[in-house]
């Protein structure tokens, strides 16, 4: 027999249609002005909580949403709960494992340094007036937290930053991504144990370290055997199963019996799909369509659901501290700000990119929030705390995209016109793959250039086998920073045939762009990649330079759109 009687029904399906349409909606608006989508989501719940219709329709609100039903409340709070296991698996999916090894020594300084100056600076705030987050009963875990929720990024936010800034293909764009990852990875085995000290009471040095040993233990073994098992699987699932289906069940599938394995372990469920999600999206045969269609199923599904609800939980007039909120706020900046500067001086780079970096690794997003939204459902900080941080949380996200683009802005803009010589283009390539588009597009530029068309081949391939250069539309950027050159070189090649670079959807490759830059010299190949992805991202102008029959046509096709 039904727990639901036909009245909660009604009121489940109604409550959690106007969740998910009303996120669709306040989400689409934020997209149309190239604003993250989970800004206007999180609005549409503070639009449908207590803030506004519990105040100017308190019947409606109570209808939908009524503290009364338990049977109903609890199936709402199912679907949030798995809203934001899914959410965590789709953050894992974005984290490259090769591509963080294969940074170097620049990647750890940066992301330590993004990590460890916010943390002291909210960690000693919070021993300082703890009465000012929550009640002060575990202070060693309310010091921890609000210094890990003030120093955790958040991965999905950065990317599409640099999606929308033509930046993510980019050697700098790796950097901040590999960064963001181990900043991640960080805070999630850090919130962990801090979960863990929560549940028990305990604060025993002894019993922090065995829960620490554990998680690293899980981690490992997770990341290691169960990753190589991963690779064996995931080829034999998408030979013998329809496509998209297979592979989306078996992450799915996956994600929820990880989060199911730590939740028994003593470690929270989200760090398990966490977890499922980087093992899963490292394996180089999950191709990045299939992730981009995962992606999409759970970002327009489940984690709307969770965005909504969260405006759901507080009164935001009622517990607004806006005081708070700026502290939050003027901690997350200087901290990455002042971390990224010294990480910058470190590893050598200019001081715009290493606060460009900082600005990018000050995005807390959903991240921070779902850490501040666990805190105070076990009591450790209160709901105006709770608000300063979504208010954080929201504000960093928005910011940290602009402040990028003005950190990053040329000081001396190139030409991409003089850039494309005769010499460096192919009319029509032949090539069996990725790397053997490459190899020809390198040999076109021996003796021309200061160094051996194999070491130019071998620099862009080992790059490719890093993160793929396949952006979509038809369109791949082979490139890589060299040390034996001194300006850019671009290479232009058409392939008739098409060539596959694992691009987002699918397609292959017909307009390959391959850029040789100076190591020392990132912005030179920022603004090259980005003025390829803006050039072309035109349907008209791709079809007019594919259709040229020569380099005259090819240069007559884009002139328009550049000039």
């Amino acid at each position: 027999m039904s727990i639901f009687e036909k009245s909660d029904i009604v009121t489940l399906f109604l409550s959690l249609a106007i969740m998910l349409g009303s996120a669709k909606v306040f989400g689409q608006i934020f997209l149309r002005f190239k604003l993250p989508s989970v800004i206007g989501e999180i609005l549409a719940g503070i639009f449908l909580g207590p803030t506004i219709l519990g105040r100017i329709m308190p019947e409606a609100y109570n209808y939908l949403f009524p503290a009364g039903k338990e049977s109903t409340h609890v199936a709402l709070e199912s679907f949030i709960l798995i809203g934001v296991v899914f959410l965590l698996l789709v953050a894992g999916l974005e984290v490259e494992l090769t591509s963080v090894l294969k940074q170097g020594k620049s990647v750890i300084i940066v992301s330590s340094m993004s990590i460890i100056f916010p943390f002291i600076l909210g960690a000693s705030v919070a021993t300082a007036f703890p009465y000012l987050f929550g009640k002060g009963d575990n202070r060693l875990a309310l010091a921890a937290f609000i210094g890990i929720s003030l120093s955790v990024t958040a991965l999905p936010i950065i990317a599409r930053i640099l999606l929308n800034m033509k930046l993510f293909h980019s050697d700098f764009g790796m950097l901040i991504m590999a960064a963001a990852i181990i900043n991640d990875m960080t805070g999630w085995l850090l919130f962990s144990v801090i979960i863990q000290m929560l549940e028990t009471g305990s604060v025993d040095p002894v019993f922090i370290l065995k829960t620490v040993m554990i998680t690293v233990l899980v981690t490992g073994l997770i990341l290691t055997v169960l990753k190589s098992l991963i690779n064996k699987v995931l080829p034999w699932v998408q030979a013998n199963s329809e496509w998209p289906g297979g592979p989306i069940t078996f992450t799915i599938v996956l994600g929820l019996v990880l989060s199911a394995l730590t939740e028994a372990l003593g470690i929270h469920a989200i760090f398990g799909a966490f977890l499922a999600g980087i093992a899963i999206g490292d394996s180089h045969h999950l191709r990045e369509q299939t992730r981009g269609i995962i992606n999409q199923f759970i970002d327009n599904i489940f984690a709307p659901l969770f965005f909504v609800s969260i405006g759901l939980r507080t009164d935001f007039v009622h517990n607004f501290n806006p005081l708070l909120a700026l502290l939050f706020i003027s901690i997350v900046f200087a901290g990455k700000l002042g971390g990224s500067l010294i990480a910058g001086k470190i590893s050598g780079l200019k001081t715009r990119e290493s606060l460009s970096i900082g600005s990018g690794m000050s995005a807390s997003g959903a991240m921070g929030i779902i850490l501040g939204l666990f805190a105070l459902q076990y009591g450790l900080i209160n709901d105006s705390t709770f608000e300063a941080i979504v208010i954080m949380a929201i504000f960093t996200s928005l910011a940290s995209g602009p402040l990028m683009k003005y950190f990053l802005k040329p000081e001396q803009k190139l030409n991409i016109l003089e850039l494309i010589e005769q010499k460096y283009y192919i009319q029509d390539l032949f090539a069996v793959d990725a790397a053997d588009a490459i190899r020809k597009m390198a040999y076109s530029l021996e003796n021309k250039t200061e160094l051996n068309h194999n070491d130019i081949a071998g620099a862009v391939i080992e790059r490719e086998d890093i993160m793929s250069t396949g952006i979509g539309n038809e369109i791949a950027v082979p490139h890589a920073r060299l040390t034996g050159i001194t300006r850019p070189y671009l290479v232009i090649a058409k392939s008739e045939s098409g060539i596959d670079f694992n691009a987002i959807d699918g397609k292959l490759a017909h307009l390959l762009f391959m850029i040789l830059t100076p190591f020392n010299d990132q912005q030179s190949q920022i603004q090259i990649l980005s003025d390829i992805s803006t050039i072309f991202h035109d349907k008209n102008t791709r079809d007019r330079a594919l259709q040229a029959k020569s380099y005259s046509e090819f240069i007559s096709s884009i002139k328009p759109v550049i000039l």
